[in-house]
């Protein structure tokens, strides 16, 4: 996890520095003195942070689905009758399950069974956790920590500057951001559009709501797996 938590760094400091240059662009709006004769227009600014909100979201998709990657490759370390039940679900889950359509509980847990039954002395190969349908926001965050039962920690700050219902239609930073993002991406706004009502501090304070979010789930699932709490409780006091 360690090497997550520097990529999400390196990124972090990336999404500063786009962010510096996009100041530095806004500050040159209607200059007609500037360098090279070439006008830059709102609607120019309008569409470098449209790009600063996919930049971001691009963040927490990477951040996410490489944090999952490392537990899966964790997991399999360990041999498949050591793991718990709710780890075993996610294996079948993800050895069975295109993404494109819902598998029933009643299917996962007969599944479960039976590859419990058959798991031989040896690890498998490294599973990909599958996330849930639609895009990453701390809902869905959520519910795959649940799901593998990894405990999500939270400091008082950043747990409240994730899931405070501030943002349009009481969405929450990650819910606004995702559905922002969608509409660039799926062409139902423009890139002048996409964020034309939002100024570049706005989009600095969402990074800082959504960033250390992300931090603090990739630690919780690192305290996870030093801890070994996707095996079983038996094993690990014996």
């Amino acid at each position: 996890m360690i090497e997550v938590l520097t990529y999400l760094r390196e990124r972090e400091e990336e999404f500063a520095r786009h962010l510096a240059i996009a100041r530095m662009i806004e500050g040159q709006v209607d200059d007609h003195d500037a360098e090279n004769d070439i006008l830059v227009e709102v609607r120019h600014v309008n569409t470098l942070k449209s790009g600063l909100l996919i930049h971001l979201y691009n963040i927490v998709e990477a951040i996410t689905t490489r944090t999952l990657a490392a537990v899966g490759q964790a997991i399999v370390v360990e041999r498949p009758k050591l793991w718990t039940g709710l780890v075993r679900k996610e294996w079948i889950r993800a050895e069975v399950w295109s993404g494109e359509d819902r598998i029933g509980e009643n299917v996962i847990n007969r599944l479960s069974n039976i590859s419990g039954t058959l798991a031989s002395g040896q690890s498998p190969e490294a599973f990909k956790i599958k996330g849930e349908p639609g895009s990453w926001d701390n809902k869905s965050i959520k519910k795959v920590a649940e799901r593998l039962g990894c405990n999500l920690n939270f400091s008082p700050d950043v747990g409240r500057g994730a899931f405070e219902r501030v943002y349009r239609n009481e969405t929450t930073a990650m819910e606004y951001l995702a559905k922002r993002r969608n509409d660039i991406a799926h062409g139902s706004t423009t890139f002048e559009e996409g964020a034309f009502d939002m100024t570049l501090d706005d989009l600095e304070r969402l990074a800082l709501r959504i960033i250390p979010f992300l931090r603090e789930v990739s630690v919780s699932y690192q305290t996870y797996l030093e801890g070994r709490v996707f095996l079983l409780q038996v094993e690990q006091t014996a």
